[in-house]
Parts: structure tokens; sequence; C-alpha cells
């Protein structure tokens, strides 16, 4: 039986199967509108308690590209330099303040996430990682390209750019307009088949 997806092929591999992790990107700005665009899009999809754990730092000014690429392991360095956008998805410590908002908790959750800092922390890191799946989707219907980062320094990146603020770093993103021709991802390699990963019981 072949599966009815509600998105179209050409969607499909935009999305997922002819997407790759850009290392090279066309030589054109991304608008800060763009992101916003982008993240009213991808809020809404579904959340532990409806929550937002989520923050996007983007790291516009040249002093904070300098930061961000500095808190990047060496082996990153490069392909950051060659980001028009660099962006930290941080989770928000304090996620549960915005509960009036999203409808994540009645009072008394609240109390319990405010005594219990390490639960709130798991829960906010589980809802950001998340939530940057969702961005990356997202970032990719929007048209660009983007490449997911883990080798960075967190403590050092929260220093430089997050200071005085509840949020920490969790993953960094080098984003921009697909560059004509090479993406410079390298031949692509392969995945394991549903047979091997999926396990009904």
């Amino acid at each position: 039986m072949s599966t009815s997806f509600s998105v179209d092929a050409r969607t499909r591999a935009a999305l997922f199967t002819e997407a790759r992790s850009n290392t090279r990107f066309a030589d054109r700005e991304v608008p800060l509108e763009v992101i916003h665009d982008v993240w009213d899009m991808i809020k809404w999809g579904p959340t532990g308690n409806n929550t937002v754990p989520m923050r996007l730092a983007v790291a516009r000014t040249p002093e904070a590209r300098a930061a961000t690429i500095a808190a990047a392991l060496e082996g990153n360095r490069h392909k950051l330099e060659q980001a028009p956008l660099l962006m930290v998805a941080a989770r928000d410590d304090r996620f549960h303040d915005t509960f009036e908002v999203t409808g994540g908790g009645s009072a008394s959750t609240y109390e319990r996430l405010e005594t219990e800092p390490e639960r709130r922390e798991r829960m906010a890191h589980t809802g950001t990682l998340l939530q940057a799946g969702y961005l990356i989707i997202g970032l990719r219907a929007a048209g660009l390209a983007v490449r997911p980062y883990g080798g960075f320094d967190k403590a050092a990146m929260d220093e430089a750019l997050l200071s005085g603020t509840s949020w920490r770093s969790e993953v960094l993103f080098g984003v921009g307009w697909p560059a004509e021709g090479d993406h410079g991802a390298g031949e692509r390699r392969g995945r394991i088949a549903a047979e091997a990963a999926v396990m009904a019981l």
C-alpha cells in the first residue's frame, strides 16, 4: 500500500529527502523578519504541556558573530564563517513564566516548577530540542538552508551572548539561502530503513 501524504513530493523533498546541511550559501542577507515569520509558524508545533521553552539568539552584529564563532569547536569555525546568519537555539529555564500565554499549566504547576529547578531545566531542555527540530523544518519551508551544530562551548556561548538572562544555549545553527551548485555537505550518506528502526510490539 502506498501512503497518501498530505504534502506533495516536491515539498517532501524540500523538507526531508533532498534537503542538506549546507556549509556553502548564497551571498545574500537573511532578513530578521524571515526568522520572525518562521518562529510564528513553528511555535504551534506540539510540546509537553503546551509550553514554549525555546528561545532564539540571532547573532546580527560583527561582535556577536565573532563571539559565536569563537565559542565553536575549532573544526566548525570555518563552516560557521560561511553562513550569512548565525543563530543559537536556547532553552529558557524560566519558561513557566509564560503560562498565562501558553496555557501550559495551572497556578499549582507553576508553584511546583518554581520550587523544582532541576525538573524545570530537564523539561526546558527536552522541549527545546523538540522545538529545534520544528525550527529546522520551518527554515527549510521558508527556502533556507540550515546546518545545526552541537560542537561548541555552551558555557562560553552563554557568557558571550546570554549573560544576565535565564536562557541557556542548546544548538547552534548556520543559516542562509542555498548557493547555486555545490552545497558543501559532500556526498549524501545513507540512513537505516524502517525495518531496522521501527519495532511493533
